[in-house]
């Protein structure tokens, strides 16, 4: 009897001790709380919050394949022929408020691959805060009209002077008004005196300043602006002014500069005006003609000394899809200035896919 109760007893307790395990190996563990990635809408759109933190941050960016070509007869003393090149560019918005307003940052990396040759760069970069911009951004007058025929930054041929300076290390003040905004800027860009002013040995000249201003003002389907800039480095100043108005089944815009002699804002000439507009034909497909007229091309120690230019061209656009864009260009620039005369043709041929 006693035999039978302790056979009993022990199967009762090894019946209990192996319920308490199967008890326990069911039992789930408490899961992790876990953040989803949410949408911020307080900066546009495209903007979601960085997990953990109340920074929106913003990724885009595109993948471009151009095929560039040339006549035989170029302005700046090339051969004809053609060119591939292949972009990458990615750029990160980062923004969140503060007591002091909206801070912002941006990062833009870029990347071409031309014929094999490869190159890797930093484009626009800079630390926002309220009206406030510092790092490495462009100036106002490379603002673009519709097509791609008329120059802003850029020489009709080689004349001595650089066209247009519009990307460099600055800071900037902006006042936002809603139709009517106004900024002011100084532009720190190396010295044209090569290593002249050599920086504790550093391998670069030291930075040149210089300053310049846009009014901008928006009136319905009109915008208009007018810039202003001085190079301390070379004493003089260039303005420019850029429109672009809806008008009829298209899109015109129109620009101007002058130049009162070298400078880093613009001497590409004395002065140039140019005008394009671009038709919408349908909802994919636009064309946009376009043409320009540069007097006083020729740049002699500093100051403009005769001859002129002139530039025609079409650009086509086509939307394939959302995000997927073909555009295609070709321009004649026929240049005069006394002693040489020159003419040439150029064009190209693009794929980008944006995001």
């Amino acid at each position: 009897m006693n035999i039978k109760s302790l056979l009993l007893g022990s199967a009762a307790a090894l019946a209990a001790v192996s319920g308490a395990q199967a008890a326990d190996a069911i039992v789930a563990a408490e899961p992790e709380p876990m953040e989803y990635v949410r949408v911020c809408d307080a900066f546009g759109t495209g903007y979601f919050y960085i997990p953990g933190t109340e920074t929106c941050l913003k990724i885009g960016g595109y993948v471009r394949v151009q095929l560039d070509g040339r006549s035989d007869d170029d302005l700046s003393g090339d051969d004809a022929g053609y060119r591939t090149n292949t972009r990458a560019q990615i750029r990160l918005d980062a923004k969140s408020d503060t007591e002091f307003g909206a801070l912002g940052s941006r990062i833009t990396l870029r990347a071409n691959n031309n014929d094999g040759t490869s190159d890797f760069a930093l484009n626009e970069t800079y630390i926002e805060l309220g009206g406030f911009r510092v790092g490495y951004f462009y100036n106002y007058f490379d603002t673009g009209l519709p097509g791609e025929t008329v120059l802003h930054d850029a020489s009709p041929y080689d004349n001595g002077g650089s066209g247009a300076d519009t990307l460099n290390n600055s800071i900037r003040y902006t006042y936002d008004g809603g139709a009517f905004s106004v900024y002011g800027q100084v532009d720190a860009f190396d010295s044209q005196d090569g290593w002249k002013d050599d920086v504790a040995g550093s391998g670069r000249g030291q930075d040149e300043i210089g300053v310049n201003g846009v009014i901008t003002g928006k009136f319905g389907g009109v915008t208009v602006d007018f810039f202003a800039g001085y190079d301390f480095d070379n004493e003089n100043a260039a303005l420019a002014s850029t429109l672009n108005a809806d008008l009829g089944p298209g899109s015109l815009g129109i620009f101007a500069a002058y130049a009162f002699g070298q400078n880093r804002y613009f001497d590409a000439s004395e002065w140039t005006i140019g005008a394009e507009y671009a038709i919408k034909v349908t909802d994919k497909f636009s064309i946009a003609p376009g043409a320009q007229y540069w007097d006083n091309v020729e740049l002699v120690d500093g100051d403009f000394d005769g001859g002129d230019a002139w530039r025609v061209g079409v650009t086509a656009d086509y939307a394939i899809t959302q995000n997927l864009a073909a555009k295609a260009t070709l321009n004649y620039t026929d240049v005069d200035n006394g002693a040489d005369s020159a003419d040439k043709w150029d064009g190209f041929l693009r794929l980008q896919r944006s995001f």
